[in-house]
């Protein structure tokens, strides 16, 4: 996509043109300044005044009391709000999605993106009220948020944090809302937390974390409130024939290439020889990826007849994991409840941040 700047020939174009190619490089935002000096054009755009930024349908003028500098701010909080990569982030003010978001901060400083938080507001259906309440109950959620954002956005300035936050809100039942924003939207992934409740509804139909996990098709990380704000050194990888297919392989390393993660590769099995054999194709894939690698390692754990989830949080906590790392595939909802999924299972109470990526996403 280009963006458009109509300016006449002179300084003041020149300057706003460069300036914010110095940025969206900065940014790491892949997008080509084209400026247009023909007043014809202006004219077809129906442009009030020039300069002006055109990206898409939005027009960023450069007033005359503003510095080159303070409309090259505003056309990248645009472009960072509404272009950029980011990490999608719900939000429902709760001590636990709070450390979400401080978690999916310092991954996103890591990762060089940039930060969504979102709220999925569920309308209040009262008769009496009339739809009153509801109202009132949106407006507060809208304005918390927007407040949050902006504390978020002030710290990292003042803290010369290269994060730049933003708020969506929506209105819908979450599970689904999120789903969709974070497959459709310009999201690289989610982190979302979850509370350490165990009970059996929860066991039976999860929790949103757990259904947006197992039903996205982009990768999500579900954060536990006692989750330590440090990215993972170490990430345990619960790996089968599934971890081979289409680039979910590829798409964990490049998760820990830039922190130069060590992958500790476990399979839990009885058989020997099947796994000789599975170690043989992923120790090829991985020599083919050696460049996203800082180090491996890939071992059998028999199966002892604990659960899969189990036997993973064990390994993790005796290797000194800080995350464990799935691949997935879609089930349907009567699939769910008869099948012992271990991502079902293990998002329910995760014990450490727990990676799910989804076969051949």
């Amino acid at each position: 996509m280009n963006i458009e700047l109509y300016s006449v020939k002179g300084f003041t174009g020149s300057a706003l043109k460069q300036k914010l190619e110095r940025e969206l490089i900065a940014k790491q935002l892949a997008y080509t300044v084209m400026e247009i000096n023909d007043v014809d054009q202006f004219i077809k755009a129906e442009l009030a005044s020039v300069p002006a930024f055109k990206i898409e349908d939005k027009i960023i003028p450069h007033l005359g009391k503003d510095t080159v500098d303070q409309t090259i701010e505003k056309v990248m909080e645009y472009m960072l709000s509404e272009y950029a990569s980011s990490i999608l982030v719900p939000v429902d003010f709760s001590e636990e999605s709070m450390h979400a978001v401080a978690y999916a901060q310092m991954v996103a400083e890591k990762l060089s993106l940039g930060l969504t938080l979102v709220h999925i507001h569920t309308s209040i259906y009262d008769p009496v009220s009339g739809g009153a309440l509801d109202a009132q109950f949106l407006h507060g959620s809208n304005n918390r948020l927007i407040e949050l954002v902006d504390i978020f956005n002030t710290e990292n300035k003042e803290k010369g944090i290269d994060v730049y936050v933003s708020a969506h809100m929506e209105v819908g039942e979450p599970s689904a809302s999120l789903i969709d924003l974070l497959d459709q939207g310009a999201y690289d992934l989610m982190v979302i937390g979850t509370k350490a409740i165990d009970n059996t509804i929860r066991r039976l139909f999860g929790t949103v974390s757990s259904a947006v996990s197992r039903n996205s098709k982009k990768p999500v990380i579900v954060v536990p409130s006692s989750s330590k704000l440090k990215f993972p050194e170490k990430i345990v990888v619960g790996f089968s024939e599934a971890l081979l297919l289409n680039k979910s392989l590829d798409n964990i390393l490049a998760f820990g290439i830039k922190s130069n993660v060590f992958f500790d590769f476990v399979h839990v099995t009885d058989d020997n020889e099947a796994f000789d054999a599975l170690k043989g194709k992923l120790y090829e894939e991985l020599v083919v990826n050696r460049t996203l690698l800082c180090g491996f390692n890939i071992r059998p754990v028999f199966d002892d007849g604990l659960s899969i989830d189990e036997t993973l949080f064990n390994c993790a906590v005796e290797a000194g994991a800080q995350m464990i790392a799935f691949v997935t595939h879609h089930r349907s909802f009567p699939e769910n409840l008869l099948h012992t999924s271990v991502t079902r299972k293990a998002l329910t109470h995760p014990e450490i941040p727990v990676m799910i990526f989804h076969q051949g996403k």
